[in-house]
């Protein structure tokens, strides 16, 4: 029987996990290779991820819920374009080599992070949100579905960081509040973790003694998250999203060494 010790490292990891990306996305650089490490095979590991974070995101979608902070026409638009992209991406996965899209993003990483770094993400001004609100209906639900397409397809295709993207682009493309955005992304990645999940399970491809106690954890760890989020707003998420990129950036750099053999 595996050390139980194991398995509460594991959660606590799973914890910290739904912390961050409750917050700004990008849980999954911590939480799937916790799995990783117990020796769980790799589709069995990511399955157990899955679903450890489709029930810890459910807690951070229904807290910003109750306290109003989801835009629900943008987000449920968003997330059938996720949707469908991530079934493309899924699609595409199987017949393009992985390894090209990582360095296309370890160049653009670099530059997004300065951009944060810079110039920062810009919160939108009560005048900038009575332009966004007073665009119509079409136009707002078009952008977030492209938008929602684009991120989702590369959810599919690699995966780690999305919901930071998803974040980055709703404030830069539909003018919302880095908060409302932080809400937004959940509401779409909860959609793409659901199906995955699914998938996952029906091919019997998790572990629950994993994933259950991991689970909790991660649900604790997405409702003090979000309340970090309401607590310190903007300043708090700019923070976090500039640490997920440097752990994104730091985890697709190792992979491209090892995937070239330098390691």
């Amino acid at each position: 029987m595996e050390d139980l010790g194991t398995i509460a490292l594991v959660s606590l990891l799973c914890g910290l996990a739904g912390f961050i990306d409750s917050i700004a996305g990008g849980g999954g650089l911590i939480s799937l290779p916790a799995f990783l490490l117990t020796g769980l095979p790799t589709h069995v590991a990511a399955g157990t991820n899955k679903v450890a974070a489709f029930l810890g995101t459910s807690t951070a979608v229904a807290t910003f819920a109750r306290d109003g902070r989801i835009v629900w026409p943008e987000a449920l638009s968003g997330m059938v374009g996720a949707l469908l992209g991530s079934a493309v991406g899924a699609q595409l996965a199987v017949w393009l080599p992985e390894h090209l899209f990582r360095v296309l993003l370890v160049c653009v990483l670099p530059l997004v992070a300065g951009f944060l770094l810079v110039r920062g993400l810009p919160e939108p001004s009560g005048a900038d949100l009575g332009v966004a609100r007073g665009r119509a209906m079409w136009h707002r639900l078009s952008v977030s579905a492209a938008m929602g397409l684009g991120i989702g397809l590369y959810d599919g295709l690699v995966g780690p960081g999305t919901g930071t993207f998803l974040i980055i682009a709703s404030v830069l493309l539909l003018r919302l509040p880095l908060v409302t955005s932080s809400a937004n992304a959940k509401v779409i990645n909860f959609a793409s973790d659901v199906a995955s999940a699914s998938v996952f399970m029906w091919h019997g491809s998790c572990s629950y003694r994993h994933a259950i106690p991991a689970a909790l954890c991660a649900m604790v760890g997405c409702y003090l998250g979000v309340r970090y989020c309401l607590r310190f707003g903007s300043r708090g998420i700019r923070a976090m999203l500039c640490v997920v990129l440097a752990l994104l950036f730091a985890s697709l750099v190792y992979d491209l060494l090892r995937t070239f053999a330098v390691l």
